[in-house]
């Protein structure tokens, strides 16, 4: 069962979620957003509070996080496999069949642009070429949200740990939607500020439990575009979103993912849903076509919300009902203890 500190923290993060969503809906999400970050001292309780929660309550007890099947070792293990033990050769080769293919008309399934505009065998050699000479004992990635910093501790991570109100000290404040995509990393000293960070620049981007927080479709798709934006050709997206239902219920919902994120050039590597979670990575592909080929040939109901849009990315919580100026928590039936991301707004909603 969970403990009364566990009902307690969870709570508040529920209510801080909640908060956001009524200001969204009264105001539009831009100003919502822009009075959501003017609430430091809200916003530093929120981060104590999931610390707490990811530290003291989402583990076994006596047990180093690290050690267990959390969010943190599956991003370390999908790093090492990418990065380490050849996956990103194996994929670097996909994307090459792939071109290839697509060139040849005798098996391309959709027309693409053959006047140098789209994909090409110059792309192939683009793949081959790219990365030669880097060193991936350390992998250069960003963790936005990260409140504490859990990746900085995995030896294989150079991290640069952002957060709109960080726990610890390692961690830069940043407001990710407000984010400068230039030429530098520039940091506003007084307030330890990250205010801009240069393109093309990362081997991999982690969004964990990042996404459900924002309270539109546009802002997690703003939130994946710049991803795509700070990743090179070839890096990688890891996206981590709580759901403690069963593997189907929201199926949907992480196919709409796969197709919005299709369309902006990442082609999806794996898929896994965990007791809590849904887990994915996705590769920025080298020639964009490639990865849009997989949107192109799906066959959506032209009336289906989910698809109608390359610039939304919607969670269930979006199809929420109102009733008097709050939001109505539709009943799970969790069939034992409250599940531990039962307090994240992804775990709370709906089966659609």
């Amino acid at each position: 069962m969970a403990s009364e500190e566990h009902k307690r923290l969870a709570d508040f993060i529920k209510a801080v979620h909640n908060d956001l969503r009524e200001k969204t809906h009264l105001y539009g999400a831009t100003e919502a957003w822009r009075r959501h970050v003017e609430q430091r001292d809200v916003l530093q309780k929120y981060a104590t509070s999931m610390e707490a929660l990811a530290t003291k309550h989402w583990v076994k007890p006596g047990e180093d996080p690290r050690k267990q099947q959390t969010s943190v070792k599956w991003i370390e293990n999908e790093c090492m496999e990418y990065f380490i033990n050849g996956g990103l050769e194996k994929y670097n080769e996909r994307e090459i069949e792939i071109i290839q293919k697509m060139l040849d008309t005798r098996f391309s399934d959709v027309a693409y642009p053959k006047d140098g505009s789209g994909i090409s065998f110059e792309k192939c050699n683009e793949i081959c070429d790219f990365n030669i000479g880097r060193n991936f004992k350390k992998v250069r990635l960003l963790d936005v949200g990260s409140c504490y910093n859990p990746l900085g501790l995995i030896e294989i991570f150079d991290v640069t740990a952002v957060d709109l109100t960080p726990f610890a000290d390692s961690v830069l404040r940043c407001d990710f939607l407000s984010l400068k995509i230039g030429e530098h990393r520039v940091i506003s000293e007084e307030r330890k500020e990250l205010k801009e960070l240069p393109a093309k620049f990362f081997d991999a981007v982690a969004f964990c439990l990042l996404l459900e927080y924002m309270p539109c479709p546009e802002q997690r798709f703003n939130c994946c575009r710049k991803a795509y934006e700070l990743l090179h050709s070839g890096g990688i997206l890891i996206i981590v979103t709580p759901d403690s239902k069963h593997v189907g219920a929201n199926a949907r919902i992480m196919k709409s993912w796969r197709y919005v994120l299709s369309k902006l050039g990442f082609m999806r590597l794996k898929y896994e849903k965990l007791k809590h979670t849904h887990c994915l990575v996705f590769r920025k592909t080298v020639s964009k076509d490639v990865a849009m080929r997989w949107a192109d040939l799906q066959n959506f109901p032209k009336d289906d919300t989910l698809f109608q849009f390359d610039n939304k990315i919607f969670i269930p919580q979006d199809f929420q009902e109102r009733n008097n100026n709050a939001f109505l928590d539709k009943e799970i039936e969790y069939g034992g203890d409250v599940d531990m991301f039962d307090e994240l707004p992804f775990a709370e909603n709906s089966d659609r």
